[in-house]
């Protein structure tokens, strides 16, 4: 789902390669020389959680950048779309609808209580349950949850209501919460005061700022020993907070700024597995969309590697479809729709629109970046093959509502294909297809391929199949499909430990030389 988030200019290799490419390396034994326990990490943020403590409503940004320092889940899914241990050490399959996991042994949450099998069995049970949880996203992404139940004080069993190969990864969304906690206040309860097993604890929450304060029992004890995550909505205020060492990272700053960042400031620059497109309405009767092949010449008639070079800093990439590159399902053999006017203008033709049509396009800006510049050269092209497109900017609020109920009254809207958080295609490829109910978009002969690789077991077997969606979903496509988007974050030269991963940031890991 789209995250809550013109002059083109041209950027050199030589120039983008300046910027710092991806995450620093663990920096474990750096802080090993000095004592930085009484260091304060100072981080700035488009947003504080909508919901504050409270980590059952998203899974995206800008929840994950504040939660990632006060909870864990299970497992955690890395940059390869490898699951690795976490709250787990292990997990196996002992039915097809049956999963144990093993838990962590001597993880203590931060008032005290310790992580049992039990605890998490009856956060599992919350989060299926409770009126308002259950209503909410991530309650939504483990609907495939029947029941859990704790086997003994370490391992947690977990039964589902169909076959579901992908339900380690799906464990990557569940913030384990104290259970204790839980049990006698309820969602509002961590809402206002959350208690987690991470590396902090909250001090102070303010409309603006959350203080947080080492939690040196945590079983990735940080150190420093103060963190503060403050709200910037403004891009340019986190610039200047950054470059006038107010605070020591930044989040979410667009290729324009990056280039600034030069002396004693670097950005950090990490492909995100998540591709940035125009999803197209095709349920909504006799329109334009309905057409395969005026859905194909659209793709043809943008120049995405003129985005992902100029705009993009050249790291972005064109592409042609949308399961990133290291997620489950990747088609290598699928290669973007190549820019072509002539070949645009043809199927059109073909398909009945030889003049062109004019058509409304919703859009969220801030969501990515250089996303308004995105939109407005996409505008051009499409004028080039006689589509005038009404690009029409709305709010984030406006766009769920529209989203989940599906009353659109544009043609296309801004949707990312998001690989995140369990890195595998088909989360998003069922989104755009006849299985999201209410769907914008449907094709049924692909939708029965997908219904057919989500329970397949044999990870090779469904990778397989996901591919053959894949191609199904280019040659008829339910999207305008553009590029891989990239994340930029903005960083002192003094901060150590950083990484980029799948953007749960490593509190644990960072300080300042």
């Amino acid at each position: 789902m789209q995250g809550r988030r013109v002059v083109i200019l041209g950027v050199s290799v030589a120039l983008a390669a300046s910027l710092v490419a991806c995450g620093s390396s663990d920096n474990s034994t750096g802080s090993d020389n000095a004592d930085t326990h009484g260091q304060a990490l100072r981080v700035a943020v488009d947003a504080l959680p909508g919901g504050k403590g409270s980590p059952f409503n998203t899974t995206g940004t800008p929840e994950v950048y504040t939660h990632a320092a006060i909870y864990d889940q299970l497992t955690l899914v890395d940059q390869d779309g490898t699951v690795k241990p976490w709250l787990a050490t292990s997990w196996k399959n002992t039915s097809d609808t049956t999963w144990t996991f093993t838990l962590r042994s001597g993880v203590k949450f931060s008032n005290g209580e310790v992580l049992d099998a039990q605890g998490v069995a009856d956060v599992i049970t919350f989060v299926k349950t409770d009126p308002e949880v259950s209503k909410q996203a991530v309650a939504g992404d483990l609907r495939v949850i029947a029941s859990a139940k704790a086997l003994d004080a370490a391992t947690v069993e977990i039964t589902t209501t169909a076959v579901d190969p992908l339900l380690p990864n799906k464990m990557t969304e569940l913030f384990i919460p104290a259970p204790k906690v839980l049990a006698q206040k309820g969602n509002a309860g961590i809402t206002s005061d959350p208690v987690g097993t991470g590396p902090f604890k909250v001090q102070d929450w303010s409309a603006n700022k959350i203080t947080l304060t080492a939690n040196t029992d945590s079983w990735r004890a940080p150190k420093v020993g103060t963190l503060e995550i403050q709200a910037l909505p403004d891009p340019a205020s986190r610039m200047q907070a950054l470059q006038s060492g107010q605070v020591d990272l930044i989040t979410a700053i667009s290729p324009d700024q990056g280039k600034q960042l030069t002396g004693n400031y670097r950005a950090e620059i990490t492909k995100a597995a998540q591709v940035m497109s125009l999803a197209f309405i095709n349920t909504k009767g006799d329109t334009p969309m309905a057409s395969p092949k005026v859905r194909q010449a659209l793709n043809y008639a943008v120049d995405k590697d003129a985005i992902a070079q100029s705009l993009l800093l050249g790291q972005g990439e064109a592409v042609g479809q949308g399961t990133s590159a290291k997620a489950a399902g990747y088609n290598p053999d699928i290669k973007p729709f190549p820019y072509d006017v002539n070949k645009a203008k043809q199927l059109m033709a073909e398909a009945g629109y030889p003049n062109g049509f004019e058509i409304t396009v919703d859009v969220v800006v801030g969501s990515y970046p250089a996303d308004a510049e995105i939109y407005q050269l996409v505008k051009g092209d499409l004028a080039k093959v006689g589509v005038s497109v009404n690009l029409r900017q709305i709010t984030f609020a406006n766009w769920l509502k529209f989203y989940l109920a599906n009353s659109w009254d544009s043609q296309a809207f801004g949707l990312s294909w998001n690989s995140l958080p369990t890195m595998d295609g088909a989360r998003a490829m069922s989104l755009f297809s006849c299985l999201k109910q209410p769907a914008f978009f449907c094709d049924q002969p692909t939708a029965d391929l997908l219904k057919q690789a989500l329970t397949n077991l044999n990870p090779d077997a469904r990778s397989r199949q996901l591919q053959t969606v894949g191609q199904a979903m280019h040659d008829n496509p339910p999207a305008l499909y553009l590029v891989r988007q990239i994340d930029i974050n903005g960083l002192s030269d003094k901060l150590q430990g950083f990484a980029n991963n799948n953007r749960f940031l490593p509190y644990d890991k960072m300080y300042k030389s």
